[in-house]
């Protein structure tokens, strides 16, 4: 991919307030890039899994991506590096480099929740995309004119509001994943 690859983190899970829906936030790692704050929905399955690996749980059997994981390193060597990019103004993907220098396509959720589960897997988006969909939590809701600032394309209002709050806490994982253990494949209908 062209342009300047910046590092991120991730920060942590959240939930849209209004939908409900699963947010994975990441941040800038390099100097001069931590105040901006990707918000990247998800489903409920790789929320699941990003949550996990994040807080070190191991499931008595191999989760899809501990499977997928421990693929990518047996036949491929592992996984050099994960860059999330945009496929349209809402649509997040990933390449997942690969050791062996080959590279597979996947979706964002997907390459996340493996790159938690590989030590030292990057992460990273291109500069120009993540300064275009970054949200910079604490920063100012209006513009200096008193306008209301939007949130920058392919960031929902939901999301650019969450990523004000700054990181996941333990005990928000912990409710998450309370209400994940007790959901019923209708909580996830959108109809509501």
């Amino acid at each position: 991919m062209d342009g300047r690859q910046i590092q991120l983190t991730v920060v942590g899970v959240r939930l849209e307030v209004s939908s409900n829906q699963p947010v994975v936030m990441l941040r800038g790692a390099e100097s001069g890039y931590e105040h901006l704050h990707v918000a990247i929905v998800i489903g409920t399955a790789e929320a699941t899994a990003v949550s996990m690996a994040l807080e070190e749980r191991r499931p008595p059997r191999p989760m899809t991506h501990d499977l997928l994981a421990a693929t990518l390193q047996d036949l491929a060597g592992g996984v050099a590096g994960i860059e999330i990019h945009l496929l349209d103004s809402s649509t997040y993907a990933a390449a997942m480099r690969l050791e062996d220098g080959r590279t597979l396509d996947a979706r964002a959720s997907d390459a996340v929740a493996v790159a938690v589960r590989l030590d030292g897997v990057p992460i990273s988006m291109r500069e120009d995309t993540l300064r275009a969909v970054a949200v910079t939590p604490g920063g100012p809701a209006s513009s200096e004119s008193g306008q209301r600032v939007e949130p920058p394309p392919g960031v929902s209002p939901e999301a650019h509001e969450l990523a004000k709050k700054g990181p996941i806490s333990a005990e928000e994982i912990r409710e998450f994943q309370k209400f994940l253990d007790g959901a019923e494949p209708e909580d996830f209908d959108g109809s509501s």
